[in-house]
């Protein structure tokens, strides 16, 4: 078996998964990754219907959390809105059908690698540094800090009474994370108008949670 042709023809692969991680050498990354490698091809059936390159991705992902995990590790801004998006999706579900989903679940939902799953819902943990500003983009910080389900759902009912583009600049605001430009773009609005939907709609928020 040719390891070191296999390694040239995922190169690109290990160096785009190193980049989830920050406050590491890059080249203690790609090391990683290609243990990671090496490691999917003892364990990889060429006679399956998956690639070679989704199925090596756990393990070069693994590797590289393994090593980063010793280290003071920063995650991405991805790998944060990641997370936001699985809690969002998490809480949706539980609504829904009154059960929580597994990170299994929601990486076949989402289509996102499990070991990204489990990387972007540790986000709590000491190992992280979280040096992204929710603040920004998070609805629920916003207007407080809801830990509740109760005040998530009054929150919720309020965006229900928004007009239809006050709901829709505010969801792909705060839970697409999208800058004004972006979502002037997607809604056909001027950067402007946005802004002051944008507003508007935040003090109907404010008033709504006041009573």
């Amino acid at each position: 078996m040719n390891y070191e042709k296999i390694i040239k023809d995922n190169e690109k692969l290990i160096w785009k998964i190193s980049s989830h991680f920050y406050g590491v050498d890059k080249n203690d990354l790609y090391q990683a990754g290609v243990l990671g490698i090496i490691k999917a091809l003892k364990n990889y059936n060429r006679d399956g219907n998956t690639k070679f390159s989704s199925y090596a991705y756990d393990y070069i992902f693994g590797e590289m959390y393994t090593l980063a995990n010793n280290k003071n590790i920063k995650i991405s801004k991805d790998i944060l809105k990641l997370y936001k998006k699985i809690e969002l999706l998490r809480y949706n579900i539980a609504q829904k059908i009154n059960k929580v989903p597994s990170n299994y679940e929601l990486s076949c939902i989402l289509n996102v690698p499990i070991s990204m799953i489990d990387l972007a819902t540790s986000c709590s943990n000491d190992v992280l540094s979280l040096d992204y500003d929710y603040n920004d983009n998070s609805i629920y910080d916003t207007y407080g800090n809801y830990e509740n389900i109760d005040d998530k759902i009054l929150l919720d009912d309020g965006i229900d009474t928004l007009s239809d583009d006050e709901r829709k600049i505010i969801k792909s605001r705060y839970y697409e994370d999208l800058t004004q430009d972006e979502v002037a773009r997607k809604l056909k609005m001027t950067q402007v108008k946005v802004s002051r939907y944008e507003k508007r709609a935040k003090d109907k928020l404010k008033s709504y949670i006041k009573g």
